[in-house]
């Protein structure tokens, strides 16, 4: 009775054991997580030139072994690829350790800044990296992606200092002549990088001055984008160059314009007066056209004016040096360049021909360090009372004559400019608003000092109004500096 009550206990707990190893078997296996996936792209994958990708529509899943998937959404996107330049490359998709790549594209127009794009594309994609030497291109301008004209052109680097610099400025020649943007039908062009310039205005604001204060010819320009070789390059000015011209600076073909230049010594073609000024030729073409005997005349006739300038009788009516010069001229330049406070220009000289005419003032260039920047340390906006043009191309020794200061002040009284310029700062702020955007965002140098520029602002709006500030306070004692002469 025993030995049956142990073997029925058996029996039992053998059927429990059965059915336990049973019911084990049916559980399911352990689920484990193995990887992820992109379940689903992004509603973009290509992007426009200078757009940041969004990757917003994108589904994560991760993926089990039982092979389940669960979206997610703690993924992290990263990509370090260049919007500025059109091509392809992988963003990296990450969570739990795993990541997968995603293909993206930058391609097409660039982004839509308010301004015109003129994307210039080069033979065989050569680079632009000499100033001597050409390169073959096709030009197109577009305007929220409408083509305004096309031009086949060559273009080489440009500059003295400004070539040093990261953002490179370009001299363009097309093919044939033809109206760009509006302006006049030209060949050669100027595209200016305006890379020391935070504000981005200074030239836009001389060349605004210079016509208000009606000087013979004025260089005109536009605001644009550059794209070169599918890379975005940043905010240019595109500018008519200057030459001899009807259009331009009109003397005769064999007029003289040329260039007191720092730089001489790297021109094919100069002179030096006797008192070691350097002067290069803009015209008559200093390689093809220039004689010998415009040469040696243009040379006698400039030392012979600085000889009668350091004379104890240069300001003789009739023989001092009033009969070399168009005094008007030097005052109306003597006082541009005060107003700008323009520091390190070359100025342009002009002379008609090779007899009766006068020196004249050329055009007005190169603005890098004007209104209030260029060699200065301190707090800005920069102090106001100094004069930058006053020893500077024979100002020290034209300001010892009374009668030259008179027409200076005469000048000056009838010179209203302030409240122009100061809309032209805010109207072109405005116009380029989203455009130094992208340029700084190319350049990124706000919180850096360019060369001898002053010490940075921080931001676009604190550099543009550090100009303005400066503007308004330099003409105020400028009124009453000149007052006094």
């Amino acid at each position: 009775m025993k030995q049956q009550k142990v073997h029925f206990y058996n029996l039992i707990l053998t059927g429990f054991f059965l059915l336990f190893i049973s019911c084990e078997n049916e559980m399911p296996a352990e689920k484990i997580f193995l990887n992820i996936e992109i379940s689903k792209l992004p509603d973009r994958t290509t992007f426009q030139l200078g757009e940041t990708p969004d990757f917003a529509g994108m589904t994560v899943s991760e993926v089990y072994t039982d092979s389940t998937r669960k979206p997610v959404t703690n993924f992290k996107v990263s990509w370090s690829g260049d919007i500025f330049k059109s091509g392809t490359s992988s963003a990296t998709v990450s969570l739990r350790g795993r990541a997968v790549p995603l293909e993206v594209s930058i391609e097409g127009d660039l982004i839509d800044t308010g301004i015109p794009v003129v994307y210039i594309n080069t033979e065989n994609q050569a680079p632009v990296d000499s100033k001597e030497t050409y390169v073959g291109a096709m030009m197109t301008i577009k305007d929220k992606g409408k083509v305004l004209s096309e031009h086949k052109l060559k273009l080489k680097g440009r500059g003295n200092a400004t070539w040093t610099y990261p953002k490179k400025p370009y001299k363009l020649k097309l093919d044939e002549k033809a109206s760009v943007l509006g302006m006049k039908e030209e060949k050669d062009w100027v595209l200016l990088a305006n890379y020391c310039d935070k504000s981005l205005l200074r030239t836009g604001i001389a060349f605004t001055a210079s016509k208000l204060m009606n000087f013979p010819w004025t260089v005109d320009d536009r605001f644009v984008e550059l794209v070169l070789n599918g890379e975005y390059m940043g905010n240019y000015q595109l500018v008519e160059s200057i030459e001899q011209g009807s259009n331009k600076v009109d003397i005769p073909a064999s007029g003289y314009l040329y260039e007191l230049d720092g730089y001489y010594k790297q021109e094919p073609n100069y002179f030096v007066t006797s008192r070691g000024l350097g002067y290069s030729f803009k015209n008559p073409d200093p390689e093809k056209d220039l004689t010998p005997q415009q040469w040696e005349y243009i040379k006698n006739y400039m030392d012979e004016f600085e000889t009668v300038l350091y004379s104890s009788s240069f300001n003789d009516p009739t023989t001092g040096y009033s009969q070399y010069i168009d005094v008007q001229s030097f005052v109306r330049w003597f006082i541009f360049q005060n107003i700008l406070a323009n520091m390190d220009t070359n100025p342009y000289l002009i002379k008609a021909d090779m007899g009766d005419s006068k020196v004249q003032t050329g055009p007005v260039w190169d603005f890098e360090w004007s209104v209030g920047i260029g060699w200065y340390d301190g707090a800005r906006p920069r102090p106001a009372n100094y004069y930058v043009w006053n020893s500077n191309l024979y100002y020290d020794r034209l300001l010892q004559d009374p009668t030259f200061k008179k027409e200076v002040k005469e000048m000056w009284q009838n010179i209203s400019i302030t409240e122009d310029i100061l809309k032209y700062i805010d109207d072109t702020k405005k116009l380029l608003e989203k455009s130094q955007e992208l340029n700084f965002r190319r350049w990124d140098i706000m919180n850096e000092r360019v060369s001898v520029g002053g010490v940075p602002m921080g931001s676009y709006d604190k550099e543009v109004e550090c100009d303005r500030q400066f503007f308004i306070n330099h003409m105020n004692w400028l009124n009453e500096e000149i007052s006094k002469y």
